[in-house]
């Protein structure tokens, strides 16, 4: 932090970032030394085979060029491990050997030729196979290293550090023309198909969300690594941010729910029934990964190895071909979310898996058991989802007295194009025609979710008593007005930490600030927050820190004194010792050294403080652009949230977990995904707990369908719990 600039360029990796790649190299670059120049000094009398004299000169430069490489390397390592991450005062001098280090490279390149040349003049029955090989061997190995340079050099580049910062048109046109690429050469998406232009606005609304986000802070993706890694340091527990949030209701700094008013099927009944419906959209995805081999085994193999699957067991195929749209010959897809939601042929009206940018795959069914007519949306599955999912800039629409209420574009997209599909094939009217008494409800899953609600919001004009169930939607998805107008009928569900309910742009921004000011707050280097992290990781499953205020010290206790300057007492003993030897040269010394020590202790404390002021401002004028570009988004509704109320019994290795999971697979043992067991309990939740983002080790573990389908299920055996 900031970016090494070479050659009048910035690039994605800071000088601290260095040290673990080049200690690789070190290590690498020596074990291909010591046998190639004990190979050469054992055996120089067989390099004396050929007419020419080219192969003692490729051997000498080559093995030369290689303890340079070495000697280089080691230099750049030891400068990286200097410093803080914000203090890069004592790694200045490492530029100046990155550029000795890139002449090297051509060097290597340049004495490779000449091998290759060697190779072409020689007799190869002359000289021994073993020096033909050797010499072969050498020059592979540094065009591989070679092309995993450029690689790396490629990957690293920024292609909007040479801009003016206020240059926002060009950076983002730059931002744009990259991400069509990147999003081409992943997934293939046909640029000839009638959704080019949507594709299009995407990547223009992408481009200008992310060089928002990268504005200002000057942060490496390392920086950011290591600032989430601190903050997750700083992340109180569980219990104790649950204590936390209950003081804040109590001062009245949190709106507590006012559960009178939420309607009664609002519960976590309801909640747990319905779920199933929103996890079985995942289809066969989601079954294979909840039944590892023998999920995939079942739906992918031929039919001729399928008697007697679990999945095949349900009720025949009896569901007309034109009620099934974009499924496989085979109704791959049908067959999974038949089995993962309990649904029979008969119940289904219509399904639709095709998934294109702003369409996800959704069913409409019947469930007479609970006489309510269910749409059901699956979330994000596919590259084209995630570009749907992070096109988060605002569309404006109307509904009853509420005027342009801005929400997630992306989202709101895939609702109205599911919405025009449902009308033009009266889909609920043909549900209705049958069964005219039930409800309708509409349901899904994180991306799902937040298109079960905009859907819910365009069809409540035509049916008054909608009802939404959202489980983990996006936390950036409609207005605050909005929020408040579908408590009546939405009720999001939210397990534990959870990040897509947290996830916005003005959440996104928080978190970078909260980054900036952990980063000028650590004391320690790079390296060793990757070590410490790498070894919580390797040996304990929680990733927990035993020393948690070693590196990081709150505002309130922070020290500005540097060690040296400290160890220096102005205190009582230094005013004894300038009595005592008052008269002396030694006195008059170590006057001095005091008053010099007093003087560098104060102006290292300003820097400090000017350094803090600096953050700070850059803190305050980033939200500020935040806030003004973009309206803050909310999640809808009556908030439900399902937190863990007992710890899991046993700590385990992250190896040991992964192990685990990889022989499980392997012997075809059951689910590999199967989550611990936990004690759970909910509550109604306020909307203020969700506008920031939570760094633990369940963020992402506990938006997964299968872990709130298994806190859900936990009610269902337990009779404690919210109704």
């Amino acid at each position: 932090m900031p970016g090494i600039e070479l050659f009048n360029r910035r690039w994605n990796i800071g000088s601290d970032d260095l040290f673990y790649p080049g200690l690789m190299e070190l290590v690498g670059r020596s074990c291909w030394f010591m046998p190639q120049l004990i190979y050469y000094l054992k055996f120089q009398q067989e390099f004396q085979c050929a007419e020419i004299d080219l192969l003692h000169l490729y051997y000498i430069g080559f093995l030369s060029l290689i303890l340079s490489i070495i000697l280089v390397q080691l230099i750049i390592v030891i400068i990286s491990s200097r410093g803080t991450i914000t203090n890069t005062k004592p790694r200045d001098k490492i530029k100046k050997y990155l550029y000795i280090r890139i002449f090297l490279v051509f060097a290597e390149i340049i004495w490779s030729c000449i091998g290759i040349v060697w190779l072409f003049k020689i007799n190869w029955m002359a000289c021994s196979k073993l020096i033909n090989f050797g010499v072969l061997g050498n020059i592979i190995f540094c065009w591989i290293a070679f092309i995993f340079i450029v690689v790396i050099l490629l990957v690293l580049f920024d292609p909007i550090s040479h801009l003016p910062e206020h240059d926002i048109t060009t950076k983002r046109d730059v931002l744009y023309a990259r991400l069509k690429k990147l999003f081409l050469f992943c997934c293939c998406l046909n640029s000839g198909n009638g959704r080019n232009k949507h594709y299009e606005n995407s990547y223009r609304q992408i481009s200008s969300i992310l060089e928002l986000m990268f504005r200002g802070g000057n942060l490496t993706p390392s920086d950011v690594l290591a600032g989430i890694i601190l903050l997750s340091k700083k992340e109180k527990d569980q219990f104790i941010r649950e204590a936390k949030i209950q003081k804040y209701y109590r001062l009245n700094r949190y709106t507590r729910p006012d559960e009178r008013i939420i309607p009664k099927w609002m519960n976590v009944n309801t909640a747990a029934f319905f779920i199933k419906y929103a996890v079985a959209t995942y289809s066969w995805p989601y079954y294979i990964y909840m039944n590892n081999l023998r999920g995939f085994r079942e739906l992918c193999c031929c039919p001729c190895c399928l008697s007697g699957s679990s999945v095949n067991a349900t009720e025949g195929d009896e569901v007309p071909s034109s009620f099934i749209n974009g499924d496989t010959k085979s109704r791959r897809n049908w067959r999974a979310f038949k089995y993962l939601s309990k649904v029979k042929d008969c119940d289904l009206i219509y399904a639709n898996f095709k998934n294109e940018l702003f369409f996800v795959p959704f069913c409409v069914l019947v469930d007479h058991f609970k006489k309510t007519i269910v749409i059901t949306i699956r979330g994000t599955l596919s590259l084209r989802d995630v570009i749907t999912d992070i096109t988060a800039e605002c569309e404006y629409f109307d509904i009853d007295d509420l005027k342009n209420q801005p929400c997630h574009v992306g989202i709101h997209n895939t609702a109205l194009n599911i919405f025009n599909e449902i009308n033009s094939l009266n889909l609920i009217q043909k549900a209705r025609e049958k069964n005219p008494d039930y409800d309708l409800l509409v349901t899904g899953h994180s991306l799902g979710a937040g298109t079960a609600v905009i859907l819910a919001l365009k069809l409540k004009t035509q049916y008054p008593n909608i009802k939404c169930i959202a489980y983990s939607p996006p936390g950036g998805l409609i207005s605050a007005a909005l929020a408040d107008y579908t408590k009546s009928f939405v009720m999001s569900v939210v397990l534990g930490d959870d990040i897509v309910p947290r996830l916005s742009l003005h959440s996104v921004h928080n978190l970078k600030a909260d980054i900036l000011k952990v980063l000028h707050a650590c004391n320690l280097p790079k390296y060793k927050i990757a070590w410490n992290y790498s070894i919580g990781i390797f040996w304990n499953f929680e990733g927990n820190y035993t020393k948690p205020d070693e590196s990081l010290s709150d505002d309130e206790t922070e020290s500005d004194t540097d060690p040296l300057i400290s160890s220096i007492s102005s205190g009582d003993s230094s005013k004894m010792l300038l009595e005592n030897n008052s008269r002396s040269v030694q006195s008059k010394l170590t006057e001095v050294a005091i008053k010099t020590a007093s003087t560098a202790k104060q102006l290292f404390t300003d820097q400090n403080q000017q350094n803090k002021k600096k953050v700070t401002l850059e803190v305050k004028q980033m939200m500020n652009t935040v806030y003004e570009t973009y309206p803050e988004l909310q999640l809808p509704g009556n908030i439900l949230y399902i937190y863990r109320v007992g710890a899991r019994s046993t700590k385990r290795s992250q190896v040991v977990y992964f192990c685990s999971k990889i022989v499980c697979c392997i012997c075809n043992s059951g689910s590999i995904n199967r989550v611990s067991d936990s004690h759970f309990d909910s509550r109604w939740a306020s909307r203020e707990e969700f506008r920031k983002i939570l760094i633990t080790n369940r963020i992402l573990i506990d938006h997964f369908p299968n872990a709130l389908e298994h806190s859900l299920k936990y009610f269902n055996g337990n009779q404690n719990f919210l109704v």
